[in-house]
């Protein structure tokens, strides 16, 4: 009988070790000069169905960025970090051919798309974060951005004009924010434990498609050092949000899923490794392309997009 009750005892004891640990409150809790290195990895696939053509078009870009973060300033209203790139590597593959581009071993290149790129190397700007894990605003990235578009040489008139218009609008701070902020989980204001679920409707609209994603964040499991989160989305585009390229307006009607898992530093109460995927579905409607009649419905083409977003920290 002894024997016994010390059995239930140790089984007692285990489980109870083995149970979950205590709630936790997320927050940002980085010290002035903390530093560490971030790589956010985008493999993209787009497919589209032109009219005319019997296949569907595939486009396919993956872009890695290396950046290295540091925390210059901490006080009660949150935290400050200077982002600085480290290296760029695009690699895209399709109708148009193939290309690659790597600032580490590209150190002059031609193309345009690399030119931008190769200006970012070495330069960034600063960040202000929440307490609870939230872009609240950017310092420098005016003069970033005006740094990457210089090195397009646009022409001084109107065409030129147009096209930096395009970009600032396109491409400018906000953009930037709503990328940026792709790095970032915002935090629930309560405690969580093992278990809870806390949702955010996230803007990750900006170069390109303008989208929204309601997202469930879940805490799969609750370690001493770490929390591992279970990530789930339903995104949905801006149906009345055009992109505008020159003569061009483009108009989405697309849905889709996010599906990952992330996994956050509870020392530093930061996103330390992520791995999500996106898929969409829909169509992009086009007006005033060029030979196309103005004020008629468009041109709607099908498409298809995969994503997959992974993040690691050094």
């Amino acid at each position: 009988m002894q024997h016994l009750r010390r059995a239930i005892v140790i089984a007692l004891l285990f489980i109870i070790s083995c149970g979950p640990s205590e709630p936790v409150q997320l927050r940002v809790n980085l010290q002035k000069g903390d530093k560490y290195v971030q790589t956010v990895v985008t493999d993209q696939s787009i497919k589209q169905q032109i009219m005319g053509m019997a296949e569907a078009q595939e486009q396919k870009t993956k872009t890695s960025i290396t950046y290295t973060v540091e925390c210059t300033e901490v006080d009660d209203s949150g935290t400050t970090i200077k982002v600085t790139y480290d290296r760029i590597q695009v690699e895209k593959d399709g109708s148009s051919g193939k290309s690659s581009y790597d600032s580490e071993k590209d150190k002059e290149p031609t193309n345009p798309d690399a030119l931008a790129y190769a200006k970012m190397i070495d330069h960034g700007f600063s960040v202000k974060l929440s307490p609870r894990s939230e872009v609240v605003d950017m310092i420098g990235i005016e003069e970033f951005l005006e740094r990457v578009y210089s090195s397009l040489e646009l022409p001084d008139d109107e065409t030129g004009r147009q096209i930096r218009q395009m970009l600032k609008t396109q491409f400018g701070p906000q953009t930037m924010k709503h990328m940026l902020e792709r790095s970032y989980i915002p935090y629930p204001e309560k405690e969580v434990g093992e278990g809870d679920s806390w949702n955010k409707l996230v803007d990750m609209g900006g170069a390109g498609i303008p989208i929204q994603v309601d997202s469930t964040y879940t805490i799969k499991d609750l370690g001493s050092s770490e929390v591992i989160l279970e990530t789930r989305g339903k995104i949905s585009s801006d149906k009345e949000q055009a992109m505008k390229i020159l003569s061009m307006e483009m108009k989405y009607n697309l849905s889709g899923t996010m599906d990952g898992e992330q996994v956050v530093d509870l020392d530093r109460g930061v996103l330390v490794e992520s791995s999500v995927v996106q898929e969409m579905k829909g169509d992009m409607i086009i007006h005033g392309a060029p030979g196309m009649p103005a004020g008629g419905e468009g041109m709607k083409i099908p498409m298809e997009m995969t994503t997959k977003i992974t993040l690691t920290t050094e």
